[in-house]
């Protein structure tokens, strides 16, 4: 059993580095890679031999890379890469996650003000350290009842997770908030990871709007992916099978993974996701071998 996607306290995760570690051994899992978003801070701990010795399996590189398509915030998993070189690249073209949540908190204020949300700025209180400030944004949002109308979504207003996929991130809905500014561009990120002799995979397609998943031939086409994540921890088995033929057809790699957060999210479990994800090295181990003789 492997897990290509996981979480820390080094992004959004609810789980230390040791705990995930600590986890992926009890699970007797036999491939990990931490992929938390825009750093690879997890990385610079694993050095520690204490802590690299709670796990036993291999662990390979990982990190995910926010970017936008036609306006719709998307991530790039990247794996495999030379670390040095990637915290570099990060350094120089990605915000911290603080200056990230400072610059999100004032498009969302000004776009908000600007259609009319009721909102009272005074409780919109976050640490931009570790905390998203839309969650703080749509629990106010929330609290008054005339917002409703602009929620493209009925599910949006009982699901913060869906407030952000659904609206926040969705040019469709009405509380769409154009992150593109935040980001670097796609062509860019793919730059960043090939640059730093890495894979570059477009994660969980599925789980942005339809529109990412309708345009994923144009998305595959023209830009200089290696691979698709097709088994992940929400996907129906038809979805995964779309991914897996894309990927013959199109001579992409192969991945998947839980997403796991720890508390943070609900059924990502490590390495079986819902209960039933359970990849199979065999998925990986194509382009991982390929990578151990360049």
């Amino acid at each position: 059993m492997i897990d290509m996607h996981t979480h820390t306290t080094y992004s959004d995760g609810h789980s230390t580095l040791s705990e995930l570690l600590k986890e992926a051994e009890q699970k007797k899992i036999e491939l990990l890679s931490i992929t938390d978003h825009n750093t690879v801070a997890a990385y610079q701990e694993l050095e520690n031999l204490d802590i690299r010795s709670l796990f036993s399996g291999e662990i390979i590189n990982g990190v995910e890379i926010t970017t936008t398509y036609n306006g719709e915030v998307i991530e790039i998993l990247g794996y495999d890469f030379d670390l040095n070189i990637m915290k570099k690249l990060l350094n120089e073209n990605v915000l911290t996650f603080e200056q990230k949540q400072r610059e999100e908190f004032i498009l969302i204020k000004e776009t908000y003000e600007k259609i009319g949300v009721v909102f009272d700025i005074d409780n919109i209180k976050y640490d931009p350290k570790k905390e998203s400030c839309r969650i703080s944004f749509v629990n106010e949002i929330k609290r008054h009842p005339e917002n409703n109308k602009h929620f493209l979504f009925n599910e949006s207003i009982v699901s913060n997770t869906g407030f952000t996929r659904n609206e926040v991130y969705n040019p469709k809905s009405p509380l769409y908030v154009n992150q593109s500014s935040l980001y670097p561009s796609l062509n860019k990120i793919i730059e960043i990871i090939h640059e730093a002799g890495g894979f570059a995979f477009l994660a969980h397609t599925f789980a942005y709007s339809d529109t990412i998943a309708n345009s994923l031939i144009d998305i595959v086409s023209n830009n200089k992916l290696d691979g698709l994540e097709c088994y992940y921890t929400t996907f129906t088995k038809v979805q995964t099978n779309y991914l897996l033929n894309i990927c013959d057809t199109y001579n992409l790699y192969k991945s998947g993974g839980s997403d796991f957060h720890g508390t943070n999210k609900i059924n990502h479990n490590l390495g079986t996701g819902n209960g039933t994800l359970l990849i199979n090295k065999e998925l990986v181990q194509e382009w991982i071998n390929r990578k151990k003789t360049i």
